[in-house]
């Protein structure tokens, strides 16, 4: 999971840089998928939650997801999007947990919410001080994916949706509204873009990290627990960070760091608390 999701930011930098658009890549992101998951969903249905429930969960993990995280790369470095994307979940999660599922404020929760806000505030300073410019944009629109991402974990959650019937309704909901919008009205490189792009983006987004994401991560809670999942996931923005240093000559500066450490503190936090819950639960 830590590869496939680390692989995840690196591309979506490096897509960034090349043909495809955000939009072209949200529908390359979904289209296997969603022809995929169609039949099962057909025979299964949604599990009895409402068509416009559906829809909510699937404009939240896909587009509302997808657009904002893959368009943050045309303006801010990988560090900024692995740091924000993966690392600061828990800054919206929290309060949409609070807000949607009556969850309580923690006093652990607290200080995950604390770090990790401190930490991109000094990514934010990284980004008007030493980035180039409207990076803090990018920045920006990290935080949008993030907490769109957050929303739909929160409400799939409080409806009971399980993970293989959230992983078909995502799918097979983004491909079938977002496509047609995207090829009529949106901006895209489809045809202009080299076939080996399109592959590329197209079996890595739509199949690698679409299983890897809704498949392997429920694998993963399921054979290590959810607190040593979540502490693994911590691991992302610092494999990203140094691989784009590595890989895609991007510095990164000491405001930079603290801040990636601070978020890192702040989602290992928030792992402690699942793993001091998960004890009191067998105690």
């Amino acid at each position: 999971m830590v590869i496939i999701w680390t692989s995840f930011h690196l591309s979506g930098r490096l897509g960034a840089q090349l043909t495809l658009t955000p939009y072209d890549l949200t529908t390359l992101r979904f289209c296997a998928a969603g022809t995929l998951f169609l039949p099962w969903l057909i025979r299964h249905g949604l599990g009895g939650i409402s068509f416009w429930q559906a829809l909510l969960l699937a404009m939240t993990a896909g587009p509302g997801f997808s657009v904002f995280a893959f368009g943050g790369y045309h303006f801010a470095p990988a560090a900024h999007g692995a740091t924000i994307l993966a690392g600061a979940l828990p800054l919206f999660t929290v309060p949409f947990a609070w807000w949607l599922a009556g969850e309580r404020m923690s006093t652990a929760r607290n200080v995950s919410v604390t770090l990790i806000f401190a930490g991109v505030i000094f990514l934010l300073l990284d980004a008007t001080r030493n980035g180039q410019p409207n990076e803090w944009f990018g920045d920006a629109l990290f935080f949008v994916g993030a907490a769109s991402w957050s929303l739909f974990a929160v409400l799939a959650r409080r409806w009971n949706v399980k993970p293989i019937r959230s992983a078909a309704i995502v799918a097979t909901f983004s491909f079938v509204t977002f496509t047609p919008i995207h090829l009529l009205f949106l901006p895209t490189a489809l045809v202009e873009a080299p076939w080996q792009e399109l592959t590329a983006q197209w079996l890595f987004q739509g199949v690698i990290m679409f299983a890897g994401s809704t498949i392997g991560y429920p694998r993963a809670v399921a054979a290590l627990g959810a607190s040593t999942t979540a502490t693994a996931v911590a691991l992302v923005p610092v494999g990203v960070t140094v691989l784009a240093w590595l890989w895609l000559g991007e510095a990164i500066g000491a405001i930079a760091i603290a801040g990636v450490v601070l978020v890192i503190a702040g989602a290992l936090a928030s792992a402690l608390k699942l793993h001091t819950r998960t004890n009191a639960v067998k105690a």
